[in-house]
């Protein structure tokens, strides 16, 4: 199986949420089947930005298309295109769970392009094995619960897949593993955007997001110059 990927252009994106500015000046494109690594240290905007990408996150200003689909009147058209692997709160694997019990809940919410097959496929893209289905899922190692996530939600046969904290409680070897699995699935079509702290390969597409309080501070230190002119 091969997926049909979509291509993401952004232009001065921004968004707030309760704490203030989450993330602003954004800009980025990533080809259909590219694979992107939004890096930025913790408070940076990396989980928001995703969720605007899914088309799950209302922007203040700026201009976003996903496969020619504009956020600010076509979100729903991005919804179906673009599935969530990981992104919190509201969106991860149940560490209590079985492997089999996520499966079984991914097929009641992933809708009729969901299938055992698709999931065989969505393991085979990235080069890896099904874990064995009477595991917890936190009993897997951290790189093997992302992956499991990336797997569920390629399943579904989208456009793309978007996936949070990629690299987080792996060794750098482990994150680099996880991060080639990801690139083979981009290679077989899927868009891949994925969170991460630091760059990951080379070969990748990086939008890399500062601190809002970093960002303004070019402003507020214009602002000080110009009270003691």
């Amino acid at each position: 199986m091969t997926w049909v990927g979509v291509d993401v252009v952004a232009a001065n994106l921004a968004a707030r949420g309760s704490a203030g500015c989450a993330f602003e000046n954004v800009y980025f494109e990533i080809p259909a089947g590219g694979l992107a690594a939004v890096v930025g240290s913790a408070g940076s905007g990396r989980t928001s930005l995703l969720w605007a990408l899914a088309g799950r996150l209302r922007l203040v200003t700026g201009r976003l298309a996903v496969g020619g689909h504009r956020h600010e009147d076509e979100a729903g058209a991005i919804r179906d295109l673009v599935a969530v692997a990981r992104l919190e709160p509201g969106c991860a694997l149940d560490p209590w769970l079985r492997v089999g019990e996520v499966i079984e809940e991914r097929a009641l919410i992933g809708g009729p392009r969901f299938s055992e097959s698709t999931l065989a496929a969505a393991f085979d893209a990235l080069g890896i094995a099904a874990p064995a289905e009477a595991v917890l899922v936190g009993d897997l190692a951290q790189s093997e619960q992302s992956l499991l996530a990336v797997a569920l939600a390629a399943a579904q046969r989208p456009g793309a897949v978007v996936v949070d904290d990629i690299g987080a409680g792996c060794t750098d070897d482990e994150a680099r593993w996880v991060w080639e699995r990801l690139r083979a699935l981009s290679e077989q079509g899927c868009t891949v955007i994925a969170a991460a702290s630091s760059p990951p390969l080379d070969d990748v597409t990086v939008i890399t997001l500062a601190h809002p309080r970093d960002a303004d501070a070019p402003a507020r230190d214009r602002a000080d110059l110009q009270e003691n002119v």
